[in-house]
């Protein structure tokens, strides 16, 4: 890597000003070594540095840790990819019972269960809170049909998070520091409040670049860990976990952590997302990119946003590059955008394409895709304005921390698909409309990896 230490630190603190991020860490691997780098303050109120051990929330990053948990125990065969979650838990159940009976924990890895998946209910902070919080799933309604299509489930990685319980007889908490922050010698890897107080940690902040305020909520759900609520980490622990995917599952202090089958089983299509989204596909538990374009998938990892953090891991086995990016609110994906092309493409020789641009010739017919499309998380009410298309997302109540009321201006890039940035944002988000329903409108909205069905 030709990017030196001192020009990285360089670049990562010009842009993390630009872009109005109070506070980020950086890891790089490549050539065969490790960068960091830091910059900005871990609290905007304190104003205490960020260092390259401090710990950030990692958010659905997460979710890698929990399938590699799940493929520990199915080479164990304690656990089954393709049996009914019901083997496991008898009594799983949510509103429709053809899918509590038939769900597997392939659907749950990657994504396919259409469980309405944002259904965030605190279940508690005692040892039983994800027990719990399964229970809760009993009335949660689907999206769409079990199987049909990709859409961004949180509720089944905690679901998952249960079976590792009661396949292992510990907490999902105990399992994810022994089996796989253990091995990977990164015990930092905290996922409780009370572990991360012996090292220096970053807290959120809510608010456009500019008018930034601490978050006054720390922390997600602790009953959501294992989808990613809880767990902080250095850029550098994430990038540990990225060598042992990147090396066949042994992680860099020889310590074998996942079979090299199950290693290929995370980064194996299971599903393709639609065209030009920012994701191209979905392995089990991870995402997918073709960056080169050749028809192969060949950059692997998973974002991550909790209450004003966010966070991004990309890896290409290939060269052996890897980065982890933590941050603590402001426009953390501009600069995600910016680090992440100009270090693959200086490490790897490759890069993350450009988001679609506009680019059809007057606007489709508005009709089939005006209405309000909707799921636990809030609404998204398409309407017409000045001959446009507006998108006016509103939060649900449980979801006003993470989410508030923001309305974003539609441009076609082709029939179905449409791109809108959202304030205080660079980086322009994909609004597709699939489906049809009896009046041949668009039955759903997929936009930030969700499917939204139509009620209205």
């Amino acid at each position: 890597m030709s990017l030196s230490a001192a020009r990285l630190r360089t670049i990562f603190d010009e842009l993390s000003r630009q872009y109005g991020v109070p506070g980020a860490a950086i890891a790089v691997w490549a050539g065969g070594e490790l960068k960091e780098a830091a910059a900005g303050v871990c609290n905007i109120e304190t104003k205490v540095p960020v260092t390259a051990d401090t710990l950030f929330q990692i958010g659905s990053i997460t979710k890698l840790y929990t399938t590699a948990l799940c493929l520990q125990l199915v080479e164990e065969g304690k656990l089954d990819l393709d049996k009914p979650v019901r083997d496991v838990i008898p009594d799983f159940a949510v509103a429709d019972e053809e899918v509590a009976a038939r769900v597997t924990l392939r659907h749950l890895l990657n994504h396919t269960s259409g469980i309405d998946g944002d259904f965030f209910k605190d279940a508690g902070r005692g040892e039983d809170r994800i027990e719990k919080y399964v229970r809760l799933l009993k009335d949660v309604k689907q999206i769409h049909p079990l199987g049909q299509m990709f859409s961004y489930c949180n509720a089944g990685f905690v679901v998952a998070g249960r079976m590792i319980e009661l396949a292992t007889g510990k907490t999902w908490d105990k399992a994810v520091r022994e089996r796989i922050a253990k091995p990977l010698g990164t015990p930092s890897f905290s996922t409780l409040p009370e572990q991360a107080m012996r090292h220096q940690t970053a807290i959120g902040h809510v608010g456009q670049p500019g008018a930034l305020a601490v978050t006054p909520i720390a922390y997600l759900a602790q009953s959501n860990a294992p989808a990613g609520s809880m767990p902080m980490a250095r850029a550098s622990d994430v990038i540990a976990f990225a060598r042992m995917m990147m090396n066949d599952g042994v992680a860099a202090n020889g310590t074998p952590v996942l079979a090299a089958d199950s290693v290929h089983q995370m980064h194996l299509r299971t599903v393709t997302c639609p065209p030009q989204m920012n994701i191209d596909a979905i392995g089990l538990g991870s995402f997918l990119w073709d960056w080169n374009g050749d028809g192969h998938y060949e950059v692997f990892g998973h974002d991550g946003s909790t209450i004003g953090q966010a966070a991004w891991l990309r890896y290409h086995t290939e060269s052996e590059t890897a980065v982890a990016l933590l941050t603590n609110g402001g426009n953390g994906k501009g600069l995600a955008d910016e680090m992440l092309a100009a270090i693959f493409s200086d490490a790897a020789g490759i890069q993350p394409p450009e988001p679609p641009a506009p680019a059809r010739e007057g606007m489709p017919e508005v009709s089939r895709f005006t209405g309000t499309y909707g799921k636990a998380s809030g609404t998204v009410e398409v309407s017409v304005k000045e001959g446009g298309l507006v998108a006016l997302h509103r939060a649900a109540p449980d979801f006003a921390a993470l989410q508030g009321t923001y309305a974003v201006e539609l441009k076609p890039v082709t029939e179905t698909l449409f791109v809108g940035t959202m304030p205080g944002y660079t980086r322009p988000a994909t609004y597709h409309f699939l489906e049809a329903d009896d009046q041949g409108r668009a039955l759903y909205l997929h936009t930030g990896a969700r499917a939204h069905r139509r009620v209205e």
